[in-house]
């Protein structure tokens, strides 16, 4: 699940860094304001990173509380790392470029559909009492499938990996240096 998001995040600032400016007008570097840029878009995707780390503890099949504490701990990660990445890369405002915003728009149409899953399930385990086992079932399957959507999505990252100038720009991004590398 990890996945190179500095590189990715960094393509969207390079790409619209290459404008000329009036000479009358001199407006703020395009590396600076492409950097802010960049700190939104990273920091919009620091909880999506943490799903990478997250590692499903062990259990048994047939103690519903243990279940359904590993199920609502799995939800905890996993429903602010969707939802966090898909409002935070939608309430980004203008993209340094075009190439940028369809960068981000790419994140955002892949992420939005495993998003609505996971917010689903864990709304649906959430609404059922502790003891249901049920619910905790439906809430496991729910969560396989959701593995396998994740598994199965592209990687948004990987057309970026070979531009070492967009690893430049995300260095003077903050909130790109806490996600990994």
């Amino acid at each position: 699940m990890r996945r190179p998001i500095i590189l990715f995040a960094a393509a969207f600032l390079l790409a619209g860094c290459g404008g000329a400016e009036p000479a009358a007008a001199p407006s703020p570097p395009a590396p600076a304001a492409g950097s802010s840029w960049m700190d939104g878009f990273c920091g919009s995707l620091i909880d999506f990173a943490k799903i990478g780390d997250f590692r499903m503890p062990d259990f048994e099949q047939d103690d519903v509380a243990s279940a359904r504490k590993v199920m609502d701990e799995a939800f905890g990660v996993f429903a602010p790392g969707f939802d966090n990445a898909v409002t935070g890369l939608g309430q980004l405002g203008k993209a340094p470029s075009a190439e940028a915003d369809a960068a981000r728009k790419s994140i955002v149409d892949a992420l939005t559909p495993i998003r609505d899953k996971v917010l689903a399930a864990k709304a649906a385990l959430d609404a059922a009492p502790k003891d249901d086992k049920a619910a905790v079932a439906a809430a496991a399957v729910s969560f396989r499938q959701i593995g396998s959507d994740i598994n199965d999505m592209p990687d948004p990252f990987q057309q970026l990996e070979t531009n070492g100038s967009l690893k430049t720009l995300a260095a003077q991004a903050p909130n790109c240096k806490k996600l990994p590398s």
